[in-house]
C-alpha cells in the first residue's frame, strides 16, 4: 500500500478565519517563492509535515536529501502565519517537489484534512501562467465561487476564461470546491523558463489588497535585480553567440561562392 503520513509538529492553532495558501513548484517557480518568501520574512511555525512515497526528489527519484551530514525524505510542509495586520491567518503550504501524478488526489485530499481540522474557509493556489502573448502581464484566476471571484476581480484579477491548470495548483483548487470550500486558483503572467520573482511579487502584492497582509519587499526586490542582472547578461551572451554564427556563415558563403548547378 501506498504511504501516505501526516506529522502534526506544533499545536499552534490560528486566531482569526484561515486561509490555506499554496505554493509549490511549477512554471517560473512563482508560487513557491511567493509562499517561501512569506515563510522566510515571518518565520511561522512549521504546524504538520506529510511524508509520503508520492513525493519523490526533485530529479523524481526516490530518496533522500543530505545536508549537513543530515538526511531526510522529500516533504510537503504546512506552517502557520499570524500576523497583527492581516484580517486572515494563512496555512502556507509548500515543498521542493510536486506529488506523482497518481498521488496528487491522495496528497491533495489529506491536506485538506488537516486544513479543515484547523478551520479553513478558503484556498489560494498559486502558480505560474503563460499567456499567448508577451504583451499580456498581470494576475488570472480561475474559481466556482463567486463571492470569491468578486473579491478577486476587485483587486484587478483577471479571469481565466480556457484551457487546463494541471498539478497541484488546479486539483486542490478543484477538491476543495467537491467539500464546499470557496477556492482559486491564482496565476501570475511569465515567461516560465526561468524563476520569476517578479511574477512572484504580484502575488504578494495581491494578499494586501484581498487580506491587509503587510510584508517588507525589499529582499524580494532584490532577488528581481539580482535576476534581472542575470538575464541581461544571458541575452547579451545569446546575441553576441548569434552575431558570431551569422558572421561564419557569410564568411563560409564568400569563401565557397554560389553553388554550382549542374544541366
Amino acid at each position: 500500500m501506498p504511504h501516505l503520513e501526516l506529522v502534526r509538529i506544533s499545536k499552534a492553532t490560528p486566531r482569526k478565519k484561515l486561509v490555506l495558501l499554496q505554493g509549490v513548484p511549477g512554471l517560473g517557480l512563482v508560487g513557491k517563492i511567493a509562499v517561501q518568501y512569506l515563510i522566510d520574512q515571518f518565520s511561522p511555525p512549521l504546524v504538520a509535515r506529510i511524508y509520503s512515497d508520492y513525493l519523490p526528489l526533485p530529479d523524481g527519484s526516490a530518496g533522500v536529501r543530505v545536508a549537513d551530514g543530515d538526511v531526510s525524505p522529500a516533504t510537503y510542509d504546512l506552517y502557520l502565519l499570524s500576523t497583527d495586520s492581516a484580517e486572515a491567518d494563512f496555512l502556507l503550504l509548500t515543498s521542493e517537489v510536486q506529488p506523482i501524478p497518481w498521488g496528487q488526489y491522495s496528497v491533495g485530499e489529506r491536506v485538506l484534512d488537516f486544513a479543515e481540522e484547523l478551520g479553513v474557509s478558503e484556498v489560494l493556489t498559486f502558480g505560474g501562467y503563460v499567456p499567448g502573448s508577451a504583451e499580456v502581464e498581470g494576475i488570472f484566476a480561475c474559481s466556482n465561487d463567486e463571492g470569491l471571484w468578486k473579491r478577486l476581480e476587485e483587486c484587478g484579477v483577471n479571469r481565466l476564461q480556457g484551457g487546463f491548470v494541471t498539478g497541484a495548483a488546479g486539483l486542490l483548487v478543484g477538491l476543495a470546491y467537491l467539500r464546499g470550500i470557496p477556492s482559486a486558483c491564482v496565476l501570475s503572467t511569465t515567461e516560465g523558463q526561468r524563476p520569476d520573482p517578479r511574477a512572484s511579487k504580484r502575488l504578494i502584492l495581491l494578499l494586501g489588497k484581498m487580506y491587509g497582509l503587510e510584508v517588507s519587499l525589499e529582499e524580494l526586490d532584490e532577488l528581481i535585480r539580482e535576476e534581472e542582472s542575470v538575464r541581461t547578461i544571458l541575452e547579451e551572451k545569446a546575441k553576441q553567440a548569434l552575431e558570431e554564427k551569422r558572421g561564419w556563415e557569410e564568411r563560409k558563403e564568400e569563401e565557397e561562392g554560389p553553388l554550382p548547378y549542374h544541366l
